[in-house]
């Protein structure tokens, strides 16, 4: 949870600092996770990600790689989502997603998805047997889910009908060829929300 996450602005690859409730629930997803065997733990370069990570992890190394990044949302970066519901652009790239879907200035899909899935197969190259953890993004978890599944591009929208909370954590085995999903956006042991973040 950030700052702009609050105040319900379109993030990308600005930032903004944690609030006191996303460095609680960082904690949180720390203390639950504490005896899980992690070899390695990976996170988006975006500081609001590395600092999460940092707060799961105080005392491991984090390694950051610019693959975990979120879709670069050029232009609109730092809009308030209000002003964006009749921005045909902007509706389109929620609701029909294609290779090429873009907003000005920034990622398409392609992109986003090739630099995630060329970070996923190196990963499993180096050691099928290890497990990673990774800290991404809303957008970014939205097209990592849509590969999950095997879908094409264009059906990426089913999958983000409602964006997981931050610090929700998800178990995936992947054994080169396919994914097994053990569970995704797993959050009982945070907090309950009133407020939930919404793009759409």
């Amino acid at each position: 949870m950030t700052l702009w996450n609050e105040e319900k602005r379109l993030q990308g690859w600005k930032d903004s600092p944690l609030t006191k409730q996303g460095i609680k629930d960082a904690q949180k997803l720390g203390e639950f996770i504490k005896d899980y065997p992690i070899n390695q733990i990976y996170s988006s370069p975006i500081e609001r990600a590395y600092q999460t990570t940092v707060h799961i992890f105080p005392n491991r190394e984090i390694i950051k790689d610019e693959r975990l990044k979120e879709m670069n949302f050029g232009d609109y970066e730092g809009q308030f989502i209000s002003s964006l519901r009749d921005d045909i652009d902007y509706h389109d790239l929620w609701y029909h997603p294609t290779p090429e879907r873009c907003l000005k200035n920034g990622e398409s899909y392609q992109q986003v998805l090739d630099r995630l899935s060329e970070f996923i197969l190196e990963k499993y190259h180096e050691d099928h047997e290890q497990t990673i953890f990774i800290t991404i993004h809303g957008m970014l978890f939205t097209i990592l889910h849509g590969l999950m599944l095997d879908l094409p591009i264009e059906r990426f929208h089913e999958v983000n009908q409602e964006i997981v909370r931050g610090c929700s954590l998800s178990l995936v085995e992947y054994n080169g060829k396919q994914f097994k999903i053990h569970y995704i956006g797993k959050d009982d042991y945070l907090t309950p929300m009133n407020n939930k973040i919404i793009y759409k």
